[in-house]
Formats: C-alpha cells, structure tokens, sequence
C-alpha cells in the first residue's frame, strides 16, 4: 500500500500547489541571496523598516542584557514582566482603548478571542477574505459560523438580522485584508453592530503603524477609536517584531485573561520582543518621514506598474496583489522574476481562492528608488 501522505504531496505538485521552505542568506531586510544569487524583496511585511532601525535595535540589546532570550513561562506562572506591561500600556494608549493584552502571535491572539467569547449558542459573521486565523478560532469555537461575500454588508445584515436567537452575535472583519490590500467598509460594520447588538472584532494587524495620522491604524483613520469593542493587531508587521496583541475595555481583558486558552497555556512572548516593540511604536509616532515614505513608495511602484499594463486598483495599503489566475502562470512568473533578482513569492489556493494566484508585492519604507527601479524593470518582462 503506497504511502497516502506521499500520494497528496504528489497531487499538489501536479496541481502546482507544492510549497517548500526558501532559506534566504545575508538577509539584510529589503535585501538577501538565494542560491548564490542576490537578490531584492518585495515581499516582506516590515513595512517602515523597523526590524533593523537604531533605536529598536538598540533597545532589543538592551533589553537582552536585562531579561535574557526566553520569558521560561506562561503570562499567568511566572512569564509576565515590567516589560509586558510597559506594551500593553503602550498599546492601549495607541489604540484608545482601557487595557490591552499580549500574545506569542497574532495567530494565537485571533484563536484567544475567537474560542473565549464564542461557543456552541452564539454565532460568528466574517468576511469570506479573513485570515485564517479568524477562520480557524471561529472553528475551535464551536459557534455557528456564518459567511458573507468579501464586503457584501447587505448580505452580513440579513444574516444578522437572521441570528436574534443567537446568545452572543460576534461580527468579525479584516480592517486591511492581507491578500488583496484593501480596507473594510468600517462604518457601515459599526452601523450593524450597534443595530443588532454584535459583538464587533476587527484584525488591524496590517494597518497599524501604516494607517492613520499618527499611525495607530485603519480604526483611527476612520475616527472609530471608541466604536470598536476588540482591536487586535500584531508586532510582527509595521511594528517589525513578533507577538500578538488585543486592546480593548478593562473587562475584555480580563475575560481573555482567564477564558483565552493560547495565552493561558502558552508560554509568554519573551520580554525582549516586548521592548523591541515598544521602541518601534515610540518609533511610528516620533518619527513620521518613515510612514511618508513608505506612502511615497507606494504610490510610486502603483504608477510604475500600471504603466506597465497591469491593472492595479488604486492602493489602499502596503500590499499590491498582481492577480494573475492560474497557479502555473503565478509560478513562472516568479520564476522569471527571480531569475532577474526580484524576490516575490507565488501565492497560491489555499492562501488565496482558486483561479486568483498571484504575487504578492508588499512596499516597505527602506526600500529605495533604485530598488523600485529594479522592481519595474524585472516587471517588463512579465507585461
């Protein structure tokens, strides 16, 4: 009898499917070599270049010095540190809100929220565009899960309005939707939460640091600091650290604290993130030329690829997905793109739907003009 785990690899070669781990050497952020040959990303989501900036560098060491590499336990055995509650004071702050809590990962954040406010009697309304971590928590949760078409609020509200007998409504959305780039209708979703009494949660993990006057995100961009009950975001993107994070009133927290199985039983984000993602947010706000110039850089690879043929819509982030359909078509591309020293992974079902295969191009402040250079020329090739 053949092996059933070799047969499914199988099919996913056949269906150009297949993934495998890249090992990128003398990784210097924008930056790297592959195989002997240099090479430049376009595919990081270290948007202002904060994983490699002085001041959070030099916070990280440090911090190091103080704490050493590991936090050794849980947030609730002996895992919990001054530096923790420096972020999350920090991040309350940012995002308006009483309290905030962290996690090891935004996946872990996503999954805490999801299985400790939901259960078998409520039910869950998300964007079909959502992560997969929102997905996986309304899962685990055991609720009833409902669906509606990527920004289709007419449909949310008749499924809402379809879900009074529910005990807990808990509406879920994206605020930057990581495969395509573009912003939830935020207002219109307050709208229905406060109509229907919801419980509104939204993933802000690629909007903070890029987002807003002052960078703290699409909520504050939209003004809807105080309208939102659950705020999650990550250190791992703009922040350019690791962990996850929740703000939101006192008594949320709280309730996560004894009831969010990843971080009761997880151990804790070690306290040198902590401090590396601190300085970065001190970071976002005191030193805004970073956010300008990611914007600039935008703005300037959108103009440079549509006139190159590519139809691009208007970008509403740092993420500008060039949707090319098939899964094959998507791997030559990147193939051909790599041999010209652009680095930018395929991405293919089931991280995106079938038929939409596409690369992913994510802008970072730190990349420069002659790297945009670089980018459009390599893109020539593929127009």
């Amino acid at each position: 009898m053949k092996d059933p785990y070799l047969q499914d690899l199988k099919a996913l070669k056949e269906k150009s499917l297949y993934r495998c781990l890249r090992v990128l050497e003398d990784h210097e952020g924008t930056h790297a070599s592959f195989g002997g040959r240099s090479l430049l990303l376009f595919c990081s989501n270290d948007y202002l270049g904060l994983s490699r900036h002085p001041r959070v560098v030099k916070a990280a060491q440090k911090a190091l010095k103080r704490y050493g590499v590991g936090a050794g336990a849980a947030r609730l055995i002996s895992g919990t540190t001054n530096a923790h509650k420096a972020l999350e004071k920090k991040l309350a702050q940012i995002k308006g809100k009483e309290s905030a809590l962290v996690f090891g990962a935004g996946f872990l954040a996503n999954l805490g929220i999801l299985t400790a406010f939901a259960g078998e009697q409520d039910i869950i309304i998300m964007d079909k565009l959502c992560h997969a971590s929102l997905i996986d928590g309304a899962r685990l949760s055991k609720a009833g899960l409902r669906v509606f078409p990527h920004k289709n609020y007419k449909k949310c509200e008749e499924i809402l309005r379809g879900s009074q007998s529910a005990r807990r409504r808990i509406l879920v959305t994206e605020t930057v939707f990581s495969m395509d780039g573009d912003l939830a209708g935020l207002k219109e979703l307050v709208r229905l939460k406060e109509k229907y009494d919801a419980l509104l949660v939204v993933d802000d993990a690629h909007g903070t640091g890029v987002l807003g006057a002052a960078g703290h995100g699409v909520v504050e961009k939209r003004g809807l600091l105080k309208k939102i009950d659950i705020i999650m975001g990550t250190l791992s993107k703009a922040i350019g650290s690791f962990g996850g994070f929740v703000a939101a009133d006192k008594s949320i927290t709280e309730y996560l604290v004894n009831f969010a199985r990843p971080f009761i039983f997880a151990t804790a984000l070690p306290p040198v993130l902590c401090e590396a993602a601190r300085e970065a947010l001190c970071v976002i706000e005191e030193e805004p030329v970073l956010r300008k110039k990611l914007w600039d850089n935008i703005h300037e690879v959108h103009r440079g690829l549509t006139g190159l043929g590519f139809s691009i819509t208007p970008p509403e982030s740092a993420i500008l997905p060039v949707i090319l359909g098939d899964e094959k078509k998507a791997l030559a591309a990147f193939e051909k793109l790599l041999s010209r020293g652009i680095f930018i992974p395929a991405v293919r079902y089931p991280t995106v739907p079938k038929g939409k295969a596409r690369l992913r191009i994510t802008v970072s402040a730190a990349h420069t003009s002659e790297d945009i250079a670089r980018l459009l020329k390599a893109f020539q090739t593929l127009a």
